[in-house]
């Protein structure tokens, strides 16, 4: 197709199939309005970097993180984002904006800047003002964003990253308010080293992602890195983790941590699967309400694992007992990079009489079932959710709508400053230090 003909034909497809238009309120013809003029001057002046801009800025309108396009579109994001200004800046909860961490010998290190300073403006406006207009449209992730926490936390970050040479003026101080200072620094390549820093956490082994351990607090403590079957089998992923929980009760740990930070996800049947060894009975855990093509409804229906053949109509999924089964405290350590079924295991802990989720952040609010696509000129292909998590009311579960959706902390991590100065210097887990402490006080 051309790219006008391609587009409009996305466009069509994205308002007939995508599962959470009418949740989100997604003004289809507004949207429309404002991308394909722009797809139009790109064809006409035959500008691929204007057309996929164009494309990248139709999805990120879209504030779902199932809503993403493949590798491709990352060789037009990061040419946006590849230099820095040599610092790294964060809210706090009392509303100040620290610079998190200064890269030695870099522009905000040459000009005095020192971690723990206080960012007072950017290009002589209030920083919390600059932020929350500063364009999400180059974040270094190709997914959208679909909570208000996220989408500010990557506005603060937008801040400090640009092409290489831009020029921003940025005011600062110590700590106790002395000192102020306003400098303009030039951003220079620094290796990635602040786009780095500033990511989510996780402690993930891609070669092995379910690992697990007893801390020296005595407690138990498993990394879920994903449940992702399309590089690990179904029954690789769970049998690694029933033996983490043999291993946690052979050892009788006191209580035991699930760690899902960074785990985008997998499959649904996985996640209430392993969520069985926390459940003494068979309990629900969602109805899959996913588009039929053949008739253009949603329809509740339960598929098999690879998904050739339909189980049932109108049953649902539901978290089948495991042994060993686990009756002691359990603590899910969260964050934004915490998606899809990886929230389902996130909430089903929640849901536990002695379960807790622990986080600076909570999770990305993006739990529909993946399966919309579509394939465009030049290689870009866009993916999106064409089925419903539903909950035992028939409600829509965890998505996220204006702005708020997944699973929010129970115990939320302080962003003191000294926190997230060990947070992004990597200095300290300070989200598995604070459940280890919630641990120790129950």
């Amino acid at each position: 197709m051309t790219w006008l003909a391609a587009y409009d034909a996305l466009h069509a497809l994205m308002q007939e199939q995508y599962a959470f238009g009418d949740w989100k309120s997604i003004d289809w013809n507004a949207l429309n309005n404002t991308i394909r003029p722009k797809i139009i001057l790109a064809e006409n002046a035959a500008n691929p970097n204007d057309y996929a801009t164009a494309l990248l800025e139709y999805t990120r309108s879209i504030p779902d993180g199932h809503v993403m396009w493949g590798d491709e579109m990352e060789k037009i994001i990061y040419p946006n984002i590849e230099e820095s200004y040599g610092f790294g800046i964060a809210e706090l909860d009392n509303g100040k904006v620290i610079a998190t961490t200064v890269t030695a010998l870099g522009p905000a290190a040459s000009e005095g800047m020192l971690e723990g300073d206080e960012i007072l403006e950017w290009n002589n406006v209030a920083i919390t003002t600059a932020a929350s207009q500063s364009s999400i449209l180059w974040r270094p992730e190709t997914a959208s964003i679909a909570t208000t926490e996220l989408k500010r936390y990557e506005q603060f970050r937008a801040l400090t990253l640009d092409p290489d040479a831009n020029v921003s003026r940025v005011k600062f101080s110590r700590p106790d308010g002395s000192g102020v200072t306003t400098k303009d620094l030039t951003a220079t390549d620094d290796g990635n080293t602040i786009l780095q820093k500033t990511q989510f956490w996780n402690k993930i082994n891609p070669a092995d992602p379910i690992q697990h351990s007893i801390l020296p607090s005595g407690y138990g403590y498993i990394v879920v890195g994903t449940l992702d079957t399309d590089n690990f089998s179904f029954d690789k992923l769970f049998n690694d983790f029933k033996e983490a929980m043999e291993f946690m009760a052979t050892n009788n740990v006191p209580g035991l941590i699930i760690d899902l930070r960074g785990n985008g996800g997998g499959e649904d049947e996985l996640a209430a699967k392993i969520s069985g060894f926390f459940y003494a009975e068979e309990t629900f855990y969602e109805y899959q309400n996913q588009y039929n093509a053949y008739n253009g409804l949603m329809e509740i229906i339960l598929p098999n694992r690879d998904g050739t053949a339909i189980i049932g109509w109108g049953i649902p999924l539901n978290i089948p007992p495991q042994t060993p089964l686990f009756t002691g405290p359990v603590v899910a350590l969260v964050n934004p990079d915490t998606t899809s079924s990886a929230e389902g295991v996130a909430m089903t802990i929640q849901n536990l009489e002695n379960g807790y989720v622990v986080g600076i952040f909570g999770t990305n609010g993006s739990f529909g079932m993946t399966g919309g696509e579509a394939k465009m000129p030049m290689g870009y292909i866009v993916k999106f959710p064409n089925g419903q998590s539903l909950n035992q009311d028939r409600e829509i579960q965890l998505d996220s709508r204006n702005g708020i959706g997944g699973i929010t902390p129970d115990i939320k991590v302080s962003r003191t400053s000294a926190n997230m100065i060990n947070y992004v210097g990597r200095t300290a887990d300070i989200e598995l230090n604070r459940a280890v402490s919630f641990l120790q006080s129950l």
